[in-house]
């Protein structure tokens, strides 16, 4: 079952002050772990020729702990009680061959799931901006197609 999480935020919500966690305003470490596995759906389900190629010929449990990572990582970035153990994003990222253009569609595809969870844009910016962050240890080329040359 689905949860949207304005009703995960309801549930969890926390009066506002300044120790409030990115992690708390979100609705805490289950909501991150919805709206994350959503969001690793959509980028696995792309075309192949962009952000499906990612995952094309991939195992079962390879990709279930590569999205457990992910779900780790974005807790841990968030504020919430987690604990990170995977590598860093220059190491994890790297001879990927992401461009300027799958960074975009990772943005846009991140922008809509937060829309399908009715994340309130504020919180939205927070998390986008949470996660461009990373861009530079991820992003390989600014070409405008698909993959680096």
């Amino acid at each position: 079952m689905r949860f949207s999480l304005m009703i995960l935020l309801a549930v969890f919500a926390l009066p506002a002050n300044a120790e409030e966690t990115l992690c708390k305003k979100l609705g805490g470490g289950d909501a991150i772990s919805s709206v994350v596995k959503s969001f690793l759906t959509k980028m696995r389900t792309d075309d192949a020729g962009k952000l499906g190629r990612f995952w094309l010929h991939r195992g079962d449990d390879g990709v279930a702990r590569e999205e457990q990572l992910i779900v780790d990582f974005v807790q841990s970035a968030t504020g919430c009680d987690r604990l990170y153990v995977g590598r860093d994003m220059v190491v994890a990222h790297r001879g990927m061959k992401l461009s300027a253009k799958d960074w975009g569609r990772t943005v846009d595809f991140l922008r809509a799931t937060l829309d399908e969870f009715k994340v309130p844009a504020e919180l939205q910016t927070e998390v986008v901006d949470l996660v461009g962050s990373t861009r530079s240890q991820i992003v390989e080329c600014e070409d405008d197609r698909y993959g680096c040359r």
